[in-house]
């Protein structure tokens, strides 16, 4: 190899100074009338894969270079002479060539055309590009070192700091635009930046890491950058939540987007996120002006492709999906900035509903609609009876019996006092959940997916409203022609959802036009489910309405003064009232649980049942619902001999049994257990009847008379596994009752996502609806990237510990679950009623039998009578239809929506 043949430069000069002014070893084609070319166009032609350096073998000018030091060092120490008077020496040389320093260095550096050719000045150019001096001579230059002889000592020479920090500069822009252009791959927009999977692509811990690349990202804007936050997050010492990976992605983000509108790959999920969140045109238009978000306009406009897409989404989803639908009213307060007489503030009620579908199941058959009428005629004439539901309750109690055992027992394991991650053997068999009765499966592919539908000023709490509601909801989806209300009604069969309200004006509907014409205008195409939420709720308020008591009984009245839990004196349907129902029944009723297991463990404390075996313990769990929380127990004590009662002990023990059954079906509901929730049925049917809400009562006889003889087979499944719970995240006890869901989407059409302003309208809020569930992934997603954005999700409940001893201590010192004879109440307040027992009086003689006139009142017919079409006067065609013995014309569209 030529010793005075150019290399390439080693890797060491890519760190430090070298990574600073380093250039291409040698240019063939450079000539000097090229230095005035512009940046942006040098910057397109550097390739970074070429531009990586390849050979880590030490070049031979290197190699030289210290040899020839060391040479010079000899020589100046043997001759006695000086690098002085050698540099003096090559000056005058220069001088008598007509050359100096400066003209010499421009020259040596591709500043003449034969010295850029000639192999030797090549050879010693690349020396000093590549030398290990060069670093140490610019460091001189930039910063030169102080003349201690000199009188100015302590005034340090300007050198070439001004030439050197301008060439930096320069040097530093050109690097900046040419590492911003090769990362620009990393915030283009995608073409589906409006869907839920375009806005929440932008990951910032992966971006972080691809910019670091040398190759593909921008490692020297990192660096410049990260280097400046890091900095500051070190001098705050961990008391700031700034992030200084995120906040360097965003700056680096804010770059991309300032040259170019098309990399914005986090700016417009961050102007979506802040539009949901309300956040005002002006602020968003000054965020805008600094390259931060979009423009307001901007981002008006992809609300509306959002909902757009979303609503695009629904109308195929229903026709490849199995699915069905749950509403329920809104209320809002429209308020005015300026009143008129057209313009006032008012409260208005409205209906937002959803579309629910399995999109990653196996979809199995549409359900017959055909086959559902015939099952219909069938059971019509076979309607459920009082006995038929007592079979039902004595073939469920095993099941529900073993559930309870269970959480009477975890109720024990869970105490602080039992300490049970300290206890030997945890795994035993003793402690293993019974068996579910039939749990739905989760996982991915079990995932249910919500599409909101457009808000409609519509009031769904009249049967005038609940018609016009349907045939809205069918125009929404593309369902409303011709073609589709025949397929509804001859063929079809669809599952809807609400509250008891809801059902209730359904089924009114329904039987009030059972003699219409055609399968559509009876509505024989729908199934009609109620929500398990207020179900829950329900149990909840007729808990409260039982077992409330004076401030002197035992009831839940005391509880809640001991506890100082106000706002719980009435039952309420606002505010938070059930939420604090809710944990006032599982507190007051650990603390019932807790003092039993003394009783029935014959200890002082919790703390020495430890010293059971966990076959025992489940033995004293057993005894335990035996003796205080059974049937038989409260049957023993109403039996008692006269003088001999105990009306304190006797209600203790019906609240363990019936708060028990609360408990129960919470966590069948949370775990998706519908066959528990099923047999759980018509024990709830026997407190409701007895406890005085009828309505629900009515309405788990139509869901019996549904599953045991109506439906079939098919829609019995469907119902089961789609109607009740449904799962939207995948895990195991994710399960959600779908009336929640919908009671959740209420709170967002109303609060979270609620057009603000004065523009605000029904039609707005009807355009906006369909964007809320990827809003919804949107907020989700940010959330999991920015940690300190919590609020709004999720919040800390504290603890309950102290509130469960208070009550315990309580319980205990009153000697409330020890039999004292003669230990009787005068308040009326405090005499607890039999809601179970009486439930099978009040709906033998009452409820079954109205129920059974009702349904014979109608008699529903079967033929399909189409009437000839009309033309309205506006040339659009419609179909004459009967409602309430009075013509009204539904307008189903040929296309389109309305």
């Amino acid at each position: 190899m030529d010793p005075r043949a150019p290399e390439e430069e080693p890797e060491e000069l890519h760190n430090g100074w070298g990574a600073l002014f380093d250039e291409d070893d040698e240019d063939e084609d450079y000539t000097p009338s090229e230095c005035g070319s512009d940046r942006l166009s040098d910057a397109s032609d550097w390739d970074p894969v070429e531009a990586a350096p390849e050979n880590l073998i030490p070049p031979i000018y290197l190699h030289n270079t210290r040899v020839m030091r060391e040479r010079l060092a000899f020589s100046v120490s043997r001759t006695r002479t000086s690098v002085l008077d050698r540099v003096k020496s090559i000056l005058a040389y220069m001088e008598s060539v007509d050359m100096n320093l400066p003209l010499f260095l421009d020259a040596l550096s591709w500043g003449d055309d034969a010295c850029i050719a000639d192999p030797k000045v090549q050879y010693e150019r690349t020396a000093l590009m590549g030398s290990e001096e060069l670093p140490r001579i610019l460091e001189r230059w930039y910063k030169v070192p102080r003349a201690s002889a000199s009188r100015h000592h302590h005034v340090r020479p300007q050198g070439a700091r001004e030439a050197l920090e301008e060439f930096a500069l320069g040097c530093a822009e050109e690097m900046v635009d040419r590492e911003l252009e090769a990362s620009s791959h990393l915030f283009r927009s995608p073409s589906d930046c409006l869907s839920e999977e375009g806005l929440t692509r932008f990951r910032f811990s992966e971006v972080a890491e691809r910019l670091q690349d040398k190759v593909l990202g921008a490692p020297s804007v990192w660096r410049l950058i990260h280097g400046a936050t890091r900095r500051f997050c070190r001098a705050s010492q961990g008391k700031s939540h700034k992030d200084a990976v995120s906040a360097t992605v965003m700056m680096i983000s804010q770059l991309q987007y300032l040259r170019s509108r098309n990399l914005s790959a986090w700016t417009k999920p961050l102007t979506v996120f802040l539009k949901a969140k309300g956040t005002s045109a002006k602020a968003l238009d000054l965020l805008h002006a600094l390259g931060i978000t979009m423009s307001h306009s901007w981002s008006v406009c992809a609300y509306s492709r959002i909902s757009a897409s979303a609503m695009d989404a629904l109308r195929l989803a229903v026709h490849r999906f199995r699915w069905w639908l749950a509403y329920d009213n809104v209320n809002f307060a429209f308020k005015v900035f300026s009143m008129r007489c057209k313009n006032q503030s008012h409260f208005d009620s409205g209906t937002t509903g959803s579309v629910f579908v399995k999109p990653f199941a196996r979809q199995p058959p549409p359900l017959s609609g055909e086959a559902l009428q015939a099952q219909r005629r069938i059971g019509r004439t076979n309607p459920i009876t009082l006995l038929d539901i007592t079979n039902l309750e004595i073939a469920a109690a095993p099941r529900i019996r073993s559930h309870i055992v269970y959480t009477v027992l975890r109720m024990l394991l869970d105490s602080p006092d039992f300490n049970f991650p300290t206890y030997i053997p945890q795994t035993h068999p003793a402690f293993a959940p019974p068996p579910p009765v039939s749990r739905l499966p989760a996982g991915h592919e079990n995932i249910t997916k919500q599409f909101t539908l457009g808000t409609v000023h519509i009031d769904e709490s009249t049967y005038e409203g609940t018609r016009d509601l349907i045939a809205e909801f069918l125009r929404q989806l593309n369902l409303f022609t011709a073609e589709e209300i025949e397929h509804l009604a001859k063929v079809a069969a669809l599952v809807w959802i609400g509250d008891q309200l809801t059902i209730e004006r359904l089924r009114g509907l329904a039987n009030y036009r059972s003699e219409d014409l055609n399968g559509f205008d009876r509505l024989d195409w729908l199934v009609f489910v109620f929500g398990w939420f207020h179900l829950l709720m329900a149990f909840a308020n007729s808990l409260h309405r039982q077992y409330f008591g004076s401030p002197a009984g035992k009831g839940l009245r005391q509880a809640f003064a001991l506890l100082k839990r106000t706002g719980l004196q009435s039952v309420q349907i606002k505010g938070t009232f059930y939420h604090h129902l809710h944990e006032g029944i599982f507190h007051v009723t650990e603390a019932h649980i807790r003092d039993c297991w003394r009783k029935v463990g014959g200890v002082a404390e919790l703390a020495e049942l430890r010293n059971r075996s966990p076959a025992e313990l489940k033995h004293l769990a057993e005894t335990l619902v035996q003796h205080y929380a059974s049937n038989d127990r409260v049957e023993d004590l109403e039996h008692v001999a006269p003088g001999k009662e105990d009306d304190f002990l006797r209600q203790a023990i019906m609240w363990n049994r019936d708060a028990l059954h609360y408990v129960v079906l919470w966590h069948a509901m949370r775990q998706g257990d519908v066959g528990l929730m099923e047999d759980l049925l018509p024990h709830l049917f026997l407190r409701f009847s007895g406890g005085g809400n009828h309505k629900y009562a009515v309405e788990i006889l139509e869901l019996l008379q549904g599953l045991h003889r109506e439906w079939p087979e098919d829609v019995k499944v469907f119902v089961r596994q789609n109607c009740w719970v449904i799962n939207m995240k995948g895990g195991e006890e994710d399960w959600t009752a779908i009336d929640l869901a919908i009671e959740r989407t209420v709170r967002d059409v109303k609060v979270t996502y609620r057009p603000r302003g004065p523009h605000q309208s029904w039609e707005l809020m009807k355009q906006r609806a369909p964007a809320i569930p990827t809003l919804r992934v949107l907020d989700d997603d940010i959330s999991r990237q920015f940690r300190t954005i919590y609020r709004g999700t999720t919040h800390t409940t504290p603890a309950k510990d102290a509130d469960v001893r208070l009550l315990d201590e309580h319980y205990n010192s009153a000697r409330l679950h020890i039999y004292t004879p003669g230990r009787r109440t005068t308040n009326t307040a405090d005499k607890v009623r039999e809601f179970v027992s009486n439930g099978f009086h009040i709906a033998n003689t009452k409820i079954i039998p109205k129920w059974h006139t009702r349904r014979a009142a109608y008699e529903r017919a079967s033929s399909q009578i189409w009437p000839e079409n009309l033309r309205t006067p506006d040339g659009t065609r419609c179909s004459r239809r009967t409602c309430n013995n009075h013509a009204h014309l539904a307008q189903p569209q040929t296309s389109g929506t309305s």
